[in-house]
């Protein structure tokens, strides 16, 4: 299962408002075999009620634009997976990546739906209106979102977690660094209050091909270990107190 480090922040990391709302989008896949699809982590300790909230892609970014949830519960450390293809049901898409957990969760929504193509992204309002976080991967300058009131919000900036960043606006998984059917996932050791992400690769935090293809690879379903959280990061804060105690003086 993937596993979750807390890291120093990284300088210069701009947050997605995924840590107020115990919420970070952690794969995106746009151009895969199986259909185009995000997934949503709750990172919190209680359950969230996203009936009735709304998701849309970059080109849209407008809470009047986008498709709403149906009923239904993210339980605290597991995962939504969302289909954003009209064309592909709920259990075609589980039966192909072979998602049997039936824990995790994968939302209807209403509206016409979305393709994710290159240089796009997700945005998740909340029941309120407003922007609760977002996974935009394309390259700055971004345009503002308009929540339901009328008023505009930043989005997040992407970060890819190994230089260099990204120069031309690509499929997710080439944002990442690997290839346009690769998934984008989350870096467990980035931590959730500054997330960075790179190309899902076989093997690594779970990911793995879909079944038929070499080069679609993702971890749709997978829950991390938030059991891990707390003590993976005092692991690091103790070695690098340990460290910085014991360095070389000059």
């Amino acid at each position: 299962m993937k596993k979750i480090l807390t890291t120093l922040a990284l300088i210069g990391a701009i947050t997605t408002g995924a840590q107020a709302q115990n919420l970070l989008l952690t794969e995106i896949n746009s151009n895969g075999q199986g259909g185009d699809f995000f997934e949503i982590y709750n990172t919190g300790t209680s359950a969230i009620d996203l009936g009735g909230w709304r998701w849309c892609d970059y080109d849209l970014r407008n809470y009047n634009s986008a498709f709403t949830f149906g009923a239904f519960t993210l339980n605290p450390g597991m995962v939504a997976v969302v289909s954003t293809s009209t064309n592909v049901s709920n259990d075609a898409f589980r039966n192909s990546w072979g998602i049997t957990n039936p824990s995790v969760p994968m939302p209807t929504w209403t509206g016409a739906g979305a393709g994710l193509g290159q240089g796009d992204g997700v945005i998740l309002f909340n029941a309120s209106s407003n922007i609760a976080t977002s996974l935009i991967y394309r390259i700055a300058p971004l345009a503002n979102a308009t929540n339901g009131d009328g008023t505009t919000a930043a989005l997040s900036t992407f970060i890819k977690s190994s230089d260099p960043q990204p120069t031309a606006n690509g499929h997710a998984g080439v944002m990442g660094g690997g290839i346009s059917s690769n998934s984008l996932v989350w870096v467990p050791t980035s931590g959730t209050e500054f997330p960075t992400y790179t190309n899902a690769s076989s093997g690594q935090w779970d990911s793995f091909a879909y079944p038929g293809s070499t080069t679609t690879i993702g971890s749709p379903g997978v829950v991390p270990e938030p059991s891990t959280y707390a003590l993976l990061a005092l692991a690091l804060l103790g070695a690098v107190a340990y460290r910085f105690r014991h360095r070389t003086r000059c």
